[in-house]
Order: C-alpha cells, then structure tokens, then sequence
C-alpha cells in the first residue's frame, strides 16, 4: 500500500476542515455555547420555536446536500421513495419569550432544487446574535440512491444509504448505518460509528482529530487497510488481512484482493475495526 499517498490523503482531510473549527469557533461564541446546557447548569431562558416541513419531488438529481449549522441532524434512506421529505423544528433561546419569537423569524431553512444534478439545503441565521441559541433539528428520508454530503456542529445520523456518503462535523457525534458506497466521514472532536460495504475499487476515509472510530465492514470486503493514530490503540477482529503490519501507531494490510482503499487516522483517540 501507497502510504505516503495515505498520509497525504489524511492531511488534505483535515485540511479541509479547518474553516469548519473556525465556523463552529463563531457559531458557539455567537449562540452563547449553542446549548442550554453546560456543565450540569441549565439555562432557564425561554424557546420559541416552530416545526418545519417541505417535499422536494426529484427530477434528475441526485445527491443532497445538506449544510447546517448547530442542531441534530438525521438522515434515512427510504426504498421505493421518489422525493425528499425534510422536516424538523427550527428553536431560538433568547432573554424573553417576545424576544425569541421575534429572532426565530431570522432563523432559515433554505431549499433549493433548481440544480440538476442537487437538492441544497442549508440553514441561514444572524452572525451576531447576542448570546442566543440558534438550533435547527432535521428528520429527512429520501431515496436510498442518493448521494448524500452533510456539514454539521452537531449529532448526525445517516442510515441505510446505498451511495456515495460525506460528512463533515466539528464536535458530537457522527453515526453511519448501513451505508453502501463510497464513504468520508470527518469529525474535529467526538465520536465515529459506521457500518459500511465499500464497493468494488471504492473508498473509506474516517477521520477524527479527538475521539474515537468504531467500524465495521463485511468479512468479504476487498481494500487495502491503513489505520494510523497518533496516541491511542488499534483493534481488528474478525477480519483476515494479508502483508500486515503492527506497530504501536499504525496497522496495514491488505483485505481480500485489496482492490478498494480504507484509511482511518486518529489524532488522539481510538480505532475499532470489527469483521461482520
């Protein structure tokens, strides 16, 4: 296996990302912490908030993207669906009630569908706004053959998707299931959770600078394998890899026929690789 090219590809990743720390770093100083909560405390301050809903009827597209802002954020591949359906609930805390009502007026769900190739969705609200929250929760289903790109600050769930995969996070946590396709999955800080068949001659790269991975992937599955952490542990079970080689950071060889790549890089943290 290419390392260089593995390391490279892992640099470039986080590379990436940087102007995601530095948008979640405006967004929390911005929301006031983005939570009601911290520490045990609890911010009392009232929430207005209001459910939202839309169906976007597919042309020719094929992907969504989804860029959110501060919220959680789930995703479902439906069979047999021919639409997106978005929904979810758009919330504002502020010092009065009065307040927050008039704030979530300026808080946005944007859809577009006039691209033919993608569904863009993307939550819009003020850059300065005084210590208050903003958070928008989605619920979307869509067809299983979609693929699906996704930025967050937040938790993000993406299930039973058999197309390309990427998400990009800054903190919480990312959870792929059952995904079927080439997959990216990029988190600043937090935890890493995905179930994914890579295709023939396709591709795996996980990423988190603080946290941990946890991946499982078919016996069957044909890659070349890197795991890298910079402090932490390596774990494979129930996988046979072939040319492998251990060191106290690193673990690589060769699944299968090696035809498909999957690199996962752990700046502090953990990696568990699990056969199924």
């Amino acid at each position: 296996m290419n390392s260089k090219k593995t390391k490279l590809s892992t640099i470039l990743s986080y590379l990436a990302v940087i102007p995601l720390i530095i948008l979640g770093v405006v967004s929390i100083l911005a929301t006031g912490g983005g939570s009601s909560s911290s520490g045990g405390f609890v911010d009392p301050r009232p929430w207005a908030e209001e459910p939202f809903s839309e169906d976007v009827v597919l042309t020719s597209q094929t992907a969504l993207r989804l860029d959110a802002i501060s919220g959680t954020i789930v995703v479902t591949g439906t069979p047999g669906a021919a639409s997106i359906s978005i929904t979810g609930e758009r919330r504002v805390q502020a010092n009065t009630l009065a307040e927050a009502t008039t704030e979530l007026a300026k808080l946005k769900v944007i859809v577009d569908d006039s691209s033919p190739t993608e569904v863009v969705v993307e939550t819009v609200q003020p850059q300065i706004s005084g210590g208050r929250n903003y958070i928008v929760n989605y619920t979307i289903t869509l067809p299983p053959d979609l693929d699906v790109n996704i930025v967050n600050i937040g938790d993000t769930t993406v299930r039973a998707i058999k197309a390309d995969c990427t998400i990009t996070g800054v903190g919480g946590r990312i959870q792929a299931d059952a995904i079927e396709g080439n997959t990216s999955l990029t988190l600043i800080t937090g935890d890493i959770t995905a179930q994914v068949t890579v295709p023939p001659a396709g591709q795996i790269d996980i990423g988190v600078i603080t946290g941990s991975i946890d991946l499982q992937i078919p016996q069957t599955t044909s890659a070349q394998f890197d795991a890298t952490v910079g402090i932490g542990s390596i774990t494979v079970t129930n996988l046979v890899l072939t040319n492998e080689t251990i060191t106290p950071g690193s673990h690589t060889g060769t699944l299968g026929g090696g035809s498909g790549t999957i690199s996962l890089n752990a700046g502090n943290g953990t990696i568990a690789v699990r056969g199924f």
